[in-house]
């Protein structure tokens, strides 16, 4: 037997959209239909607000205002379930809401298509909404809603957060709608498009499939251009502007981009060349702005595209370190750093060194860094942001670093003094001179994330880089590139969290999946995980198959404890009935646990060893086990780790089974010595 064949549930790192992280399933299970009248043969069954009518075969919403189409229906809050429907005649200015909550709209549509999409129970009612349409009818069709059983997960943080990417770099984790623009290519006209925020100059003319903007001397007016169709109309969030911009004539500084009369956005681009800024909308917007002060300048814009972007709640599939992904879920920090990669701003002080703007290419795919210089007084060589923070704490500080002349740099707290540590950025070492711990990490194209944990003596530490080895500071030159200074409390680095101009929190992330005791076999089974904690402290991180509490539960406990320790326990009737430790090498190392049980038959498989078994003890009774999740199967204790894989499957595995799971080979079990010579091109005497 394959063991796909037995596997009920499959987390990995794949899929993913804001609030869930797809997981897989042989055969996904669905209810029966929930709504009557679907099809909206007759004007019947249906609730219509301001604007709903129902005719034709479909519910049409003539644009006159916010309104809600809804069924009361008996759905049941927290349950998940699937909704397929059909949208006609969407436009940007005509959007459908999907939600069982009559003022939170939890699923957007702004095109036409038949959709089928999950969502969680707020009440027992359903509710399509027509959103922000400015007289712009839209209609629906086919509107079905059935319970679902799947193993997507829920995932819950609230804030935006980064990860680092496929291609090594460090970025939000975000989903990307469709485009908001309308004829942001200037193809044929300058259709949609007027002046900046005035109402006469500049001029503003369609040239070879560009947009020409014209400014004069002393005309003291935004040089540049607008939509005029109201693409931001109602939105809130943020929204991605890309472009590109040629300047034909004159010296431009810095451009700017806003939601029309509302937050602005600066980028420079001082030559020709694309540009990105990030938008925050405020609902009451309407146009997009794109121009600068400048007099005596013509440039073109070109390929303007303007899309919503989600990040809260987004899961994170992190490559840090290369190869293979992982889901990363980390505590809830604060960067204390009010300017994470602008280390021009006043909050950063400066002895001895000079800072200039670098076009070296940053961590997070970017131009955009400071590069740090030496002169040539004696003494030291330093810059350095104050925050306050509690004495007797740990807290860590780390900066990425990349080398341009200067060996050796160092971070410490200015204001407790001789706490530091050196960071040797030709060998990609560091060295503790008095710090609590140190490490460094390799990134893209010679950058560093250098990283030193310390106990500060005041209530003000100091975050300080030094261009030195020692914390007294030499007169030597040499020069280097700094990018994301990250401040946090805490024993250990999470995640680099930008910031600019205050301090920024990131919250925990959760990840749970209820109501899924149709996919769990409470009387047999395994559970499978490969993970590492994010830290060797001694609190007990822990994933869980329940009933969501501890008196019905499968655990499995990481943490330090004096030792390395995974921890393995079944819970039936708030009496154990297994209960196993195993000690790793590495407490932060990835580790494939399996666990088998079954009435008088459990064991404990570890990187493909069996570590412990039991022949007595009982399991639970049919459904008892209906809640997947990153905690104590109660919402206490969240796993803060990286996760490769999590499975379930639904009968007790052979111990080949078992090896095949937890060894090294992964899922390539060899069925053969003969096999396995082959495979690992032994040669058989």
């Amino acid at each position: 037997m394959s063991l796909l064949d037995d596997v009920r549930i499959v987390v990995t790192p794949n899929g993913y959209k804001a609030r869930t992280l797809f997981g897989a399933i042989p055969v996904p299970t669905f209810g029966s239909d929930e709504i009557t009248n679907g099809g909206f043969a007759t004007d019947s069954d249906w609730s219509k607000g301001g604007g709903w009518s129902i005719g034709g075969g479909v519910a049409t919403h003539n644009g006159s205002t916010n309104a809600n189409i809804a069924q009361s229906i008996p759905l049941t809050v927290g349950t998940a379930y699937s909704v397929t429907y059909t949208v006609i005649n969407a436009s940007v200015g005509s959007r459908i809401g999907i939600s069982t909550n009559a003022t939170s709209i939890q699923i957007e549509r702004t095109t036409d298509g038949t959709y089928t999409e999950t969502f969680t129970a707020a009440t027992s009612s359903f509710y399509i909404r027509s959103l922000w349409n400015n007289g712009s009818p839209v209609s629906l069709d086919s509107v079905s809603v059935k319970e679902w059983t799947g193993a997507d997960m829920d995932v819950t943080r609230g804030t935006a957060a980064t990860r680092v990417d496929e291609n090594g770099f460090v970025n939000y984790a975000e989903v990307i709608g469709s485009d908001l623009i309308t004829n942001g290519d200037f193809t044929s006209n300058i259709i949609g498009w007027g002046n900046a925020l005035i109402s006469t100059v500049p001029d503003i003319v369609w040239n070879n499939g560009k947009a020409r903007i014209t400014n004069t001397t002393g005309s003291n007016y935004n040089t540049g251009l607008n939509t005029t169709n109201n693409p931001f109309n109602g939105l809130t969030g943020i929204v991605k502007v890309t472009g590109n911009i040629q300047i034909i004539s004159g010296t431009a500084s810095s451009f700017k981009a806003r939601e029309h009369y509302g937050t602005v956005a600066s980028f420079v681009l001082d030559a020709s060349g694309d540009f990105e800024v990030v938008l925050s909308l405020n609902g009451t917007s309407d146009d997009l702005a794109i121009y600068t002060y400048t007099d005596d300048l013509v440039f073109d814009i070109d390929n303007i595209v303007a899309k919503e972007i989600q990040r809260d709640n987004v899961p994170r599939i992190d490559y840090t370190g290369g190869g293979c992904p992982h889901i990363l879920a980390e505590p809830q920090r604060i960067n204390l750093v009010t300017y994470s990669e602008d280390f021009s701003q006043s909050s950063w002080a400066s002895a001895n060194i000079s800072l200039g703007i670098s076009t070296v290419l940053s961590p997070d795919g970017t131009t955009y860094s400071y590069k740090l210089t030496n002169d040539a007084a004696s003494g030291n060589h330093f810059v350095r942001d104050n925050s306050t923070v509690t004495s007797g704490v740990p807290y860590t500080l780390s900066v990425f670093i990349k080398k341009r002349t200067r060996d050796i740099v160092s971070l410490g707290d200015g204001n407790s003094v001789n706490i530091l540590a050196n960071f040797d950025l030709t060998n990609g070492t560091s060295t503790n001179v008095s710090a609590t711990s140190s490490s460094i990490e390799s990134f893209n194209d010679g950058w560093f994330k250098c990283i030193a944990t310390i106990t500060p003596t005041t209530t003000t530490l100091g975050f300080m880089i030094f261009s030195g080895d020692v914390y007294a500071g030499k007169d030597e030159s040499g020069d280097f590139y700094v990018w994301g200074a990250q401040l946090e409390e805490g024993s250990y680095a999470t995640s680099y969290i930008p910031t600019s101009g205050s301090t920024v929190t990131r919250n925990q992330d959760i990840f749970t999946r209820d109501g899924i005791g149709s996919l769990i076999n409470s009387q047999e089974g395994v559970l499978f995980i490969e993970m590492a904690v994010l830290s060797a402290d001694t609190i007990n991180r822990y994933i869980s198959l329940s009933n969501g509490t501890d008196d019905n539960s499968i655990s499995f406990h990481f943490r330090n404890n004096a030792n390395n320790q995974v921890r393995v326990i079944l819970k039936s009737g708030n009496v154990n009935q297994f209960d196993s430790t195993y000690n790793p090498s590495g407490s932060t190392d990835f580790v494939k646990v399996a666990f088998k049980y079954k009435v008088n038959d459990f064991a404990l498989w570890v990187n493909g060893t069996e570590i412990s078994t039991d022949t007595s003890g009982i399991t639970f009774t049919a459904d008892t086990l209906n809640r997947l999740a990153f905690d104590d199967g109660q919402g206490g204790s969240p796993l803060f780790g990286k996760v490769k894989q999590l499975q379930v499957y639904e009968s007790a595995l052979t111990d080949e089974q078992l090896l095949q799971l937890t060894g090294e080979s992964g899922t390539d079990f060899y069925e053969s010595y003969a096999e396995m010579a082959s495979a690992l091109t032994y040669t058989i005497q």
